[in-house]
């Protein structure tokens, strides 16, 4: 078969669409006026797993509530939020991190109902052996508002508590986390 009858047969048997049944570019679905509203204060639980590099430092579970504010400024996203949680992290010997607490600006970009941020800020953590520290908190993650008040989301954070109990020794914990957020 010459190549141009083979082009002529193929044309002829694809499907043809109306110009409006063609779905829009990735690129402009996202661009431009948004559908969802970040703005607003929020409340939560969370729930993940957490571990320490080396010796010093075990896993375990950690979960707990959290609250925030969120001001949207077209496309960008900012806010604060702090959250408790119970944590049950092995560190030493007879020594685990049973508390967290912390208090972070976050800043992030949204894709409509899908925002990406970056957040950071200070910690304090307590451990069973009564050594308390404060330090600091940085991570990222990934928030899809489902529904219109409803917030699925995944965050990694890494704490770094400095001179526990004025000892000398520093944690340093890992944490991956799925949150569920209503905004009200």
């Amino acid at each position: 078969m010459r190549p141009s009858v083979a082009a002529f047969l193929f044309l002829v048997a694809t499907p043809t669409f109306a110009a409006d049944e063609i779905p829009a570019p990735i690129a402009e679905r996202f661009a431009g006026d948004q559908d969802f509203d970040w703005s607003g204060f929020r409340l939560g639980v969370q729930g993940g797993y957490a571990w320490g590099p080396g010796v010093v430092a075990g896993e375990g579970a950690i979960g707990g509530l959290h609250a925030g504010y969120d001001w949207t400024l077209g496309d960008a996203v900012a806010g604060v939020e702090g959250s408790l949680s119970a944590a049950d992290i092995e560190i030493g010997p007879n020594n685990r991190l049973t508390s967290v607490i912390d208090l972070r600006a976050r800043i992030g970009y949204s894709f409509d109902r899908v925002l990406v941020y970056g957040t950071a800020g200070g910690a304090y953590g307590s451990t069973s052996a009564g050594f308390d520290g404060r330090g600091s908190a940085v991570g990222a993650g990934l928030d899809f508002a489902t529904l219109e008040n409803a917030i699925f989301g995944v965050k990694y954070l890494k704490y770094t508590f400095e001179n526990m109990n004025n000892t000398g020794n520093s944690l340093e914990i890992d944490l991956i986390e799925g949150t569920l957020t209503y905004k009200f």
